[in-house]
């Protein structure tokens, strides 16, 4: 067989890229793509030599012929023995020389890859297989210009052979010449139409380039053709999530994991695709032991048989199944996240209440009794976070106790005291705000940092130094949540000498009059923990000393300042 009908059974086979630079190897559909080995690269040379390579004219063909058959069938220790037991008989084979170089590149031994591939071409300048799989090699081993000289020495040879300009394509793209790898890409694509490496490796690309919504409308066309290509999905998803569309990115992510369950990295993407969905404290959140005793006791406490609860921030739908395990009646779960709402009835129906629980994916504050839902007996609620009210707590009760609650209903919890304290904060000073760091002025930085915000912490694990006693902040009562400004100036006793410029504060979450727990430094809550703001300004203060301070809250944040 010569040059041109060699060239042409490749054609036929389809050869795909084993090793695009860009992206795992694919999941193409076998009913898609007839004809095509998958794993292309040096899969694909050795197709080309089982299929009809011109024989060397010491080649012992029965050998060649059974260290192919090991190749193809994954036996690789077998092939490089066979394969150097034909080198042993005549070292100068460059056929042999360049099949066991690409039994070692697929095994991992670059080195003894490279030795080989490179005496193959030196034997055979013109053997574009040798020069293919060398540039392949090069390409892995991060020798960007030498893979690209072996590479366009190849396609000199044979031009049309799309499976060489696809990884030159990916060896340009290592150099950062991204015009010459689209072009080489796109060459290979209309080589080769029916072979999805090229389309993937150029939306690839877009990706790369920070252009997602180009790179999407490239998988979207490619996902057309073959709908069940795993590598696309996983791409697609990539661009989604930089586009901000994660719903849309975590169902691609899903969509990759279907086609190719056993793909790791498809599963990990999958599982932070839909992490992205909801916040991280979700989590903790479930874990906190005391938070899910206390409401538990609560609701077995005033639960009654054929009760209506409404349980506003449903999330995962646990507060839901308390109070359904209770004793309610009927219980109204309303969640605005449609990706937790769709979860938190799933877990309704996984656990058996799907009769008694019903999860809307609504915005309680649009939500009217009488229209949406009947007035509920008792609403339970937890939209807190460890400032208390940066979840719009205040604004959302007070809709509840006013639209959605029958008179004399219940409130869980019923309310909560927040306390604060004087403290020093050493580590956390550094950067509140932003000053000299390791001896460089980066007050620049400083414009990033919200000096009104507050964040939190866990004081016990900080450097600290207590300034004064806990002292009280504000009380909430969530059946007539304030819906104006509070702000009042009071004297805070200073109990040791130091620098005043932060506050840590906490909360007493009140469940009813018996049943409490603590975000304190000392409480049982585990996951709100505390909250500090830093003041802009600082007092030197000593014991003994009273410090005015300013302390109030809107319905979303408490506040401090001197």
């Amino acid at each position: 067989m010569n040059r041109k009908q060699r060239r042409e059974a490749a054609k036929r086979t389809g050869r795909p890229s084993a090793k695009p630079a860009l992206s795992a190897a694919p999941n193409p559909s076998p009913s898609a793509l007839q004809g095509t080995l998958q794993g292309g690269g040096v899969a694909g040379t050795l197709l080309r030599h089982a299929t009809g390579a011109p024989p060397m004219d010491d080649d012992p063909g029965a050998a060649m012929r059974l260290a192919v058959n090991y190749l193809q069938s994954g036996q690789l220790d077998l092939a490089a023995r066979h394969l150097q037991g034909l080198l042993n008989r005549n070292p100068n084979d460059p056929q042999a020389m360049q099949l066991l170089g690409g039994v070692y590149f697929k095994q991992g031994d670059h080195a003894r890859a490279l030795e080989l591939l490179r005496g193959a071409v030196s034997l055979a300048p013109d053997f574009t297989d040798a020069l293919h799989n060398l540039g392949l090699l090069l390409t892995a081993m991060g020798d960007f210009d030498a893979a690209e000289a072996a590479l366009r020495k190849a396609i000199q040879l044979e031009p049309d052979d799309a499976d060489t300009w696809l990884n030159l394509g990916n060896a340009v793209r290592g150099k950062g010449q991204f015009d010459e790898a689209a072009k080489a890409f796109a060459k290979a694509s209309k080589l080769a139409p029916k072979n999805p490496m090229a389309a993937l490796n150029q939306a690839l690309l877009m990706k790369e380039l920070a252009q997602p919504d180009k790179a999407l409308v490239l998988f979207d066309r490619l996902l057309a053709r073959y709908p069940d290509h795993a590598a696309a999905y996983s791409g697609r998803g990539a661009c989604l999530i930089d586009m901000g569309r994660l719903s849309e990115a975590a169902d691609a992510h899903a969509k990759a994991v279907e086609f190719a369950p056993d793909n790791e990295t498809y599963l990990i993407n999958m599982r932070d695709a839909s992490s992205r969905l909801i916040p991280a404290w979700h989590l903790p959140m479930l874990a906190d032991e005391a938070r899910n005793a206390a409401y538990q006791q609560t609701m077995d406490k005033h639960v009654r048989e054929g009760m209506h609860v409404l349980d506003i921030g449903a999330g995962s739908g646990l507060l839901a199944l308390m109070a359904a395990r209770a004793g309610a009646g009927m219980v109204t779960a309303v969640e605005m996240n449609p990706t937790l709402a769709d979860v938190a009835r799933q877990v309704v129906a996984d656990n058996g209440f799907a009769d008694k629980i019903r999860v809307l994916n609504r915005l309680s504050l649009d939500l009217k009794a009488g229209v949406d839902l009947p007035a509920a007996d008792l609403v339970v609620s937890e939209i807190l976070d460890g400032g208390l009210l940066g979840e719009g707590v205040l604004p959302t009760l007070h809709h509840a106790a006013h639209q959605l609650l029958k008179p004399g209903g219940r409130m869980v919890p019923a309310g909560a005291v927040v306390y604060g304290q004087l403290v020093e904060l050493p580590r956390l000073r550094t950067v509140n705000p932003v000053n000299r760091i390791a001896g460089f002025d980066l007050s620049a930085f400083d414009r990033f940092r919200n000096p009104a915000a507050y964040r939190t912490i866990t004081l016990a694990n900080e450097q600290h130094k207590l300034l004064s006693a806990p002292f009280h902040v504000a009380d909430f009562d969530f059946s007539a949540p304030p819906m104006t400004e509070r702000r009042r100036v009071a004297k805070i006793p200073v109990t040791a000498t130091g620098e005043a410029y932060a506050v840590v504060f906490w909360f007493d979450l009140h469940m009813d009059d018996q049943i409490s727990i603590s975000s304190g430094p000392e409480g049982t809550l585990s996951h709100w923990a505390q909250a500090v703001q830093f003041m802009d300004n600082s007092r030197m203060v000593s014991a003994g000393d009273e410090l005015q301070l300013t302390m109030g809250h809107t319905d979303t944040r408490l506040y401090f300042s001197f």
